[in-house]
């Protein structure tokens, strides 16, 4: 049998516990099931979903960009190391998507249902001390469509081998909790008697507290973390948590460390772009730190539980992170999703999910559900009710929410109520119909009162302690004034009404928040934002070979759109004005952007071919005027409305300039556009100097005209090249429809732009190359270099 053997050392990582805990990640075969001959040589975290071969009339069509499920294999050689004998032996999956079976030696000894959900498989007694023992995994994401975006399939997050004594201490079976912090207490809750150590203070017991002296409190700001030494007999491990505490209220709206926080949030959903859903550490710090240096302070996680290495990052950085449960519970959201499941798998997950988030101090809440059918209907408030009891029985720390769409319990209420008056059985509405309606939404939403929504909800709200509204801001004030104690979020916002939405969070402390949709782009629900020009009509989601959603202030690659400027601006955390120009080959045509897409301005002046033609121009700005000049010359002065200025000018080759002015009247900004001249050379820019052996690099490929400056305006097909040490996993570009490949070494720039991701196989130097007819190449070498690695314990 053809199989690799898993005895990697793999390197000790800031945040996990010093237990004996290792990263199966390398020395995996996988293979497709049906497709033996295919097998393959992978490192985890591995996704397969992005492997297959898109079509038209894949059966998850453009919910998951046209990219097909199936059933796959993992396998690898575990040795029974002689130290194990005796021992306890556990498997850790952070995520496998979906229906996993996990087999050692040909036995089942676990597997998980729901494709989120931390789970743990004992292999204690099972695996063979001595010998090389057989682990195979098998995802099963066949049954489709399971889902209203991309899932990716396979074990997508990482893998990890926990051993140590029989009667030591179980994984996450140790909770710190903050009881105050003036003074600072911190409470230890265990299955069992353990000492814990904490900057030098020390206590023993199963339920005790400790008093830390001059502690540092962690927040958004001050993201301070600590670390619990824990011990139990020769059993040790340390754990990482935050000093904070969480209330909320109407009045004073949430509040961190006593503090009111006003959360400046997007929602995200798990894949990394090019890399599909595998969630690469690296990944998940790059994008976290994007967002954070754009402003935002919280992060919705939509529509699923997180992973570990995601609320790692944010714990690291001082990111607020809404951890979703689910986005169906027992009505289906498509035909083979978790609502087949939910009643006999609910309990479980949710128990996963707090176990998994309790000591991550980023986590300030719990989502047990978005835009649930279920709410529109009778037994929608007993099901909220059972959820939040079950959050709240694991942890009375942190608040739950609901994430209500206003139109789908509307429609599904009115349904029920037709098939009653009927005494019809027809299905209840669900995601899958209100797809051909979407185009309604705002005037739907709009026909929706206060006392409407409430006579169908109210069970539901009542049970959690926020209410969350996606596109609800008509129903505030209304509800306030019914319900003045009611807190309120936005859960799931529109970019265009940014400015009126963080305007009322500013002006009303029952509103805490505001997440608008997507804070970066992502595959599946394709076309949903993509601009469509020619006409002011198109359908919700979009045709083959729409791949993404078009909708992220970030693109699909990292780089911030007009929206993510505007957004940062209006926030107070961009301090320059920023001049976007709408697609000047598309002047005076009909467009449409729809409802998820705030604008399709880029910043760029160069428009080869346009000469004279009309140019729209959007500049956002701090301050209250702002002027705009072309090639020195005044085109206009106009004040600023809610951070927001538009100019036409007629375009030429050249150069634009923005300057914006205070109240004072005194320059307080500029920034400049200048026309690129013709694409020369491909320049390749690492985003690091240095990595890891078994880590990615991220390296940005871009066209530079002769002064060195991206040059957006011809595209070319890019060929990149990886020598030594190191492999290319992806390449690709932020274009919304395309039916290249991540997987191949050519890609199409866009906008200029192409990002690699390179894995590191072994120490030494990698070279990346990359080139294009009639341009320079370009190339760069960076250093693999091993890690430190570890199978102590402690």
């Amino acid at each position: 049998m053809l199989y690799y053997k898993n005895r990697e050392c793999i390197r000790k990582r800031k945040g996990y516990s010093n237990m004996q805990k290792e990263r199966l990640q390398q020395s995996w075969l996988f293979w497709k099931e049906g497709e033996e001959s295919g097998k393959t040589a992978v490192m985890l975290p591995h996704d397969a979903m992005i492997l297959e071969a898109r079509c038209a009339d894949c059966p998850n069509g453009a919910a998951t960009g046209f990219l097909p499920g199936g059933k796959y294999v993992y396998e690898t050689a575990l040795f029974g190391r002689p130290e194990w004998a005796g021992q306890r032996v556990l498997l850790e999956f952070e995520g496998v998507y979906m229906n996993s079976a996990i087999f050692m030696n040909g036995k089942q000894v676990g597997g998980r249902l729901y494709g989120y959900s931390n789970f743990f498989v004992d292999l204690t007694g099972v695996l063979q001390i001595g010998q090389d023992n057989l682990l195979r995994v098998i995802a099963d994401n066949s049954h489709c469509p399971n889902s209203r975006w991309y899932s990716g399939s396979g074990i997508y997050r990482p893998v990890n081998l926990w051993t140590g004594p029989q009667d030591g201490i179980e994984p996450e079976s140790v909770k710190i909790t903050t009881e105050s912090i003036e003074p600072a207490v911190i409470r230890i809750r265990a299955p069992k008697a353990v000492t814990v150590t904490v900057e030098g203070v020390s206590g023993t017991g199963e339920n005790f507290t400790l008093n830390i002296p001059n502690a540092k409190l962690w927040s958004d700001e001050t993201p301070y973390l600590y670390t619990a030494h824990v011990q139990y007999g020769d059993d040790s491990e340390n754990i990482r948590f935050g000093i904070r505490t969480l209330t909320w209220d109407a009045q004073k709206g949430f509040q961190v460390n006593g503090k009111t926080v006003k959360l400046r949030g997007g929602c995200v959903h798990h894949d990394h772009g090019i890399l599909g859903a595998a969630a690469w550490d690296k990944a998940e710090m790059r994008r976290a730190r994007q967002l954070k240096s754009l402003g935002y302070n919280a992060i919705r996680y939509s529509h699923n539980p997180a992973g570990k290495n995601f609320l790692a990052v944010c714990d690291e950085l001082g990111l607020y992170v809404i951890d979703e449960s689910f986005d169906q519970w027992k009505v289906p959201q498509s035909a083979c999703d978790y609502a087949l499941y939910f009643d006999t798998q609910w309990a479980q997950d949710v128990e996963s999910m707090v176990k998994k988030d309790y000591n991550h101090p980023c986590v300030i809440m719990y989502c047990v559900g978005n835009e649930i059918t279920d709410t529109g209907l009778p037994f929608g408030g007993t099901i909220c009710k059972m959820l939040c009891a079950k959050f709240k029985e694991l942890d009375t720390t942190r608040p739950t929410m609901i994430a209500i769409n206003s139109m789908l319990s509307t429609l599904a209420a009115m349904k029920a109520k037709q098939a009653a008056e009927e005494k019809d059985d027809g299905e209840t509405v669900g995601s899958k119909e209100v797809n051909d309606i979407v185009a309604l939404l705002p005037k739907i939403m709009a026909s929706i009162t206060p006392d409407s929504l409430e006579a169908i909800i109210h069970d539901c709200v009542e049970a959690v302690d926020i209410v969350g509204y996606n596109y609800g801001h008509n129903l505030y004030a209304g509800t306030h004034e019914k319900f003045p104690q009611r807190v309120i979020l936005s859960s799931e916002t529109f970019p265009a009404r940014m400015a009126s939405n963080w305007n009322t969070v500013l002006e009303n402390d029952y509103v805490i928040g505001d997440f608008h949709w997507t804070a970066w782009d992502y595959l599946g629900e394709a076309g949903v934002g993509l601009p469509v020009y020619g006409t002011s009509q198109a359908p919700f989601s979009k045709s083959y070979p729409a791949l993404t959603a078009a909708c992220g202030s970030v693109d699909l690659i990292g780089q911030p759109e007009s929206a993510a400027i505007y957004t940062a601006i209006l926030w107070g955390a961009y301090d320059k004005p920023y001049i976007g120009v709408r697609p000047v080959y598309h002047s005076g045509e009909e467009y449409l952007l729809g409802n998820w897409r705030m604008t399709d301005s880029v910043a760029s002046w160069t428009w080869p071919g346009c000469e004279g033609r009309c140019a729209e121009i959007e500049v956002f700005s701090p301050g209250v005027e702002v002027e705009l000049q072309q090639d020195g010359q005044l085109v206009a002065r106009k004040p600023l409305e809610n951070c927001k200025a538009v100019f036409d000018t007629t375009y030429r080759p050249g150069a634009l300039t923005a300057i914006a002015y205070g109240a004072d009247g005194v320059e307080c900004g500029r920034i400049m556009l200048q026309t690129a001249g013709d694409a020369v050379r491909v320049e390749v820019a690492p985003e690091e100097s240095t990595v890891q052996v078994g880590d990615i690099l991220y390296v940005s490929i871009y066209l530079v005209d002769g002064k060195g400056a991206l040059s957006p305006a011809r595209e070319a097909v890019v060929t990149a090249t990886v020598t030594g040490s190191g492999r290319l996993l992806a390449l690709g570009s932020a274009c919304p429809d395309t039916t290249e490949s991540y997987q191949a070494h050519q890609f199409t720039t866009y906008h200029g732009r192409l990002l690699a991701v390179v894995l590191a196989e072994k120490a030494g130097q990698i070279q990346i190359t990359a080139n294009t007819q009639g341009m320079a190449n370009g190339m760069a070498v960076i250093q693999a270099i091993e890690g430190s690695c570890s199978h102590q314990r402690g």
